[in-house]
């Protein structure tokens, strides 16, 4: 009965295991040098965009700055997407204490690595302490998953007088992946509060932080419907109601058993084999039993709507 009990017990903790963070290399690289990984000009156009942290006990103004831009011809990251965040409490004020933010924690996928700092391996983030503003670096980036979470090297601090916050340097990481608008996630002495920022495009097919309703119409109804999606993390309900909400069987959520998606021409699909979930196949057999013995081709794809009332999108 002991060896049944420890083999359970051993078995529960290792299914429990969270996903092991895995640490991002980071180097700190100077303005306007670190341009010239984008640009061979070593200047930049860039697109900046701000949105206020609802710091609570402060007056003024405390903002999460995104800049983003794009890999010019003939540069090492052509073709690629610059992505540069900044925590900014200068003009930030407590007022029965002084608040200060820890970390930040943005969905961004896949990271692309290069040369930032001119020297050794390739890297993955780069922090801007000489040629820009702030004074205040990482002392880690990690990700599980998709999700990055960027930790000061000291607290980002608000001022006890207008003008006497805290500014972080700039950092910055690049995605093959065009930006959109995401909710990002600023920690705060242990609190968590949901801002808007930009970060390369988040599949509403994955799981990961929370998505801004202004990224996809579908995203827009599942959050309407699911307020939890667009303000705490887009979990695996909120991928699975791309489905139940929006119509959608283009995540692989939506397959069940079957050898590929119904959104996509290839082998015939076996009958019934998303009946757990859509239950779209064996309709659209019914009425054109190709699909099911001799190919998926693009005409069972045309059915998901006109046969099952579902849409690829």
């Amino acid at each position: 009965m002991l060896r049944i009990q420890l083999i359970v017990s051993l078995t529960l903790l290792v299914l429990s295991k969270p996903a092991a963070a895995e640490a991002l290399s980071v180097v700190n690289v100077g303005a306007p040098a670190i341009n010239c990984v984008f640009d061979t000009r070593c200047t930049l156009s860039v697109t900046d965009s701000s949105a206020t942290i609802p710091l609570p006990g402060t007056s003024g103004t405390a903002r999460l700055q995104t800049r983003t831009f794009t890999g010019a011809t003939g540069a090492p990251a052509q073709g690629y997407y610059g992505y540069e965040y900044v925590v900014d409490l200068t003009n930030a004020t407590g007022i029965t204490h002084i608040p200060c933010v820890q970390s930040l924690r943005v969905s961004f996928g896949p990271v692309a690595s290069f040369q930032y700092n001119g020297t050794g391996p390739t890297d993955q983030v780069y922090v801007v302490t000489s040629g820009g503003s702030g004074t205040i670096g990482l002392s880690s980036a990690n990700k599980v998953g998709n999700e990055f979470t960027f930790t000061f090297a000291t607290p980002v601090c608000a001022g006890g007088s207008p003008g006497t916050g805290k500014k972080s340097f700039f950092f910055g990481l690049a995605s093959a992946s065009a930006p959109t608008a995401v909710t990002a996630v600023i920690v705060s002495s242990g609190t968590s509060l949901s801002i808007g920022a930009r970060a390369p495009i988040h599949d509403k097919c994955t799981s990961g932080v929370p998505l801004s309703p202004a990224s996809d119409p579908c995203v827009s109804s599942v959050c309407t419907a699911d307020a939890y999606c667009c303000s705490s993390s887009w979990d695996s309900r909120c991928v699975g109601e791309v489905r139940t909400v929006c119509g959608s069987l283009t995540c692989s959520e939506s397959d069940g058993t079957c050898a590929h998606s119904l959104c996509t021409p290839g082998a015939s699909l076996v009958n019934h084999c998303d009946s757990a979930k859509a239950d779209c196949v064996s309709a659209i057999c019914a009425v054109d039993p190709f699909c099911c013995s001799v190919s998926w081709d693009s005409l069972c794809v045309e059915k998901v709507g006109s046969v099952c009332g579902k849409n690829c999108e």
